[in-house]
């Protein structure tokens, strides 16, 4: 049987996986970190909380226990140096986590992370695979329908995204009758959109897209969307979600088709 190991941040994507998982069957272990948010799911079930300096020595551990798949899940921090805490295992990897770091950009650190997980020998799990049900397809998923306007702002914001991503910034653009309102930055999708809302006409459509960037590594960092990101759209007047078939998580996606339904908000895969 294929032994997990979660390596978990915070929000909510780390409960809706606990919970498929012993749908599944799935043996896991779970990995929290000091100074970063804690899913309180992962207290029900084996777990160990540690500092990203003692990470190497746990995973090996749990690798004589016959571990050998990681499935990296739910929000983390960035770490500054002096939170790290490396252990003799860890030392080395610090001349080169350090200059990573100082390069900036959450595909740099990502990208260090499944080298030197792969190194180890550890086999870095694809969510789309173990769990394709969490993930929405191609074309409208709502009995709302795009207009051509919301259609020609999908393509000018996938343009936007596009061109952006060789600069690893965010994922998010929001759109009112081909007008940029905002942009995703460090601020995160939930704050990108309550400031777009100040900004909006109220009686004209407006379009959160939110797409995977070029390159990405979407088995560590995929877009995201849960039911508060849609309820902020209809409170900030957004009627209209375009996202990446197939590369975007849904959070309780059932429930948020039906919100959207009910609240005439557009979904559409792209």
């Amino acid at each position: 049987m294929q032994k997990i190991i979660l390596l978990t941040g915070g929000g909510d994507l780390p409960s809706e996986v606990i919970e498929t998982l012993k749908k599944k069957k799935k043996d896991f272990f779970c990995i929290g970190f000091k100074n970063n948010p804690v899913c309180d799911e992962i207290y029900k079930y084996d777990h160990k909380i540690i500092n990203f300096g003692s990470v190497i020595t746990e995973l090996k551990k749990l690798k004589t226990n016959a571990f050998g798949s990681v499935l990296m899940i739910g929000n983390l921090k960035r770490p500054k140096l002096k939170e790290i805490k490396p252990d003799l295992n860890a030392l080395k990897l610090i001349p080169k986590l350090t200059e990573v770091l100082l390069k900036g950009g959450d595909n740099n650190l990502l990208e260090f992370v499944c080298i030197q997980l792969k190194k180890f020998g550890f086999k870095l799990l694809d969510l789309k695979k173990l769990i394709p049900e969490l993930f929405l397809g191609k074309g409208n998923q709502t009995k709302i329908i795009l207009s051509k306007k919301r259609i020609g702002d999908i393509n000018k914001g996938k343009l936007i995204l596009n061109a952006l991503s060789k600069f690893d910034v965010g994922q998010s653009i929001i759109l009112q009758n081909g007008n940029v309102i905002g942009i995703e930055a460090a601020q995160g999708t939930d704050k990108l959109i309550q400031s777009a809302g100040t900004l909006l006409f109220k009686d004209q459509e407006a379009i959160l897209i939110k797409l995977a960037k070029i390159k990405q590594n979407l088995k560590v960092d995929l877009p995201t969307i849960g039911i508060k990101t849609v309820r902020n759209c209809k409170k900030n007047n957004i009627n209209a979600i375009a996202y990446s078939s197939h590369k975007t998580l849904f959070l309780k996606k059932l429930k948020i088709i039906d919100y959207c339904n009910k609240n005439n908000i557009s979904l559409f895969g792209i």
